[in-house]
C-alpha cells in the first residue's frame, strides 16, 4: 500500500492546486471543487495510513539489562521501554500477504503487542523458522500468547 500511496498522492495533490487555481480564476465550475477535495482528503488519509503501517515494521533490538527496545524504522528512530510489553503472539498471515502453502508451513507474524494496544512485527516466517527467536523470548521470561 505504501507505494501506491507514494504514486497516488503527489498526482492527487498536484491535479488538486489545478483544479482550485482553475476554479479562483473561474475558468472552471465551482462543483468541480469537490473532487479536488476528494482527491486531497484521500491522498491525506492515504498518508495517515500508511505511516501507521510503517511503524509496525523497522529493525529492532532488544536490550534485556536495560529493559529496553529501540526500532528503527524508515525515518524514524524510538525506544520503548519493555515494561510496556504484554506479549508475544504469531497469527498466522492472513489476506493479500498470505500464500498457498502446505499445512504446517504456514507464514505467521511474530508480533509484540504492547500495552496500548499498538503491534510491532518482529518479522514474517513459518513457525519453524521462529523457533530461535521464541526460544530467545521465553529464556528472557516475555510472556507469551501463541496462536490468534
Amino acid at each position: 500500500m505504501d507505494g501506491i500511496v507514494r504514486l497516488y498522492a503527489p498526482f492527487a495533490l498536484t491535479a488538486s492546486i489545478i483544479v482550485s487555481t482553475m476554479v479562483a480564476l473561474r475558468v472552471a465550475p465551482g462543483m468541480i471543487l469537490l473532487v479536488s477535495i476528494a482527491w486531497t482528503a484521500a491522498s491525506i488519509a492515504g498518508y495517515v495510513v500508511s505511516r501507521r503501517e510503517n511503524r509496525k515494521h523497522g529493525r529492532f533490538r532488544v536490550d534485556l539489562e536495560s529493559g529496553d527496545l529501540s526500532q528503527e524504522g524508515r525515518g524514524f528512530s524510538r525506544t520503548l521501554s519493555l515494561r510496556n510489553l504484554k506479549h508475544v503472539a504469531m497469527p498466522l498471515v492472513d489476506g493479500i500477504e498470505a500464500s498457498q502453502e502446505d499445512a504446517g508451513f504456514e507464514s505467521r507474524w511474530l508480533l509484540l503487542v504492547m500495552k496500548n494496544g499498538e503491534e510491532l512485527r518482529l518479522g514474517k516466517a513459518p513457525r519453524h523458522s521462529l523457533r530461535p527467536v521464541l526460544t530467545f523470548l521465553r529464556e528472557a521470561q516475555v510472556p507469551m500468547l501463541g496462536e490468534r
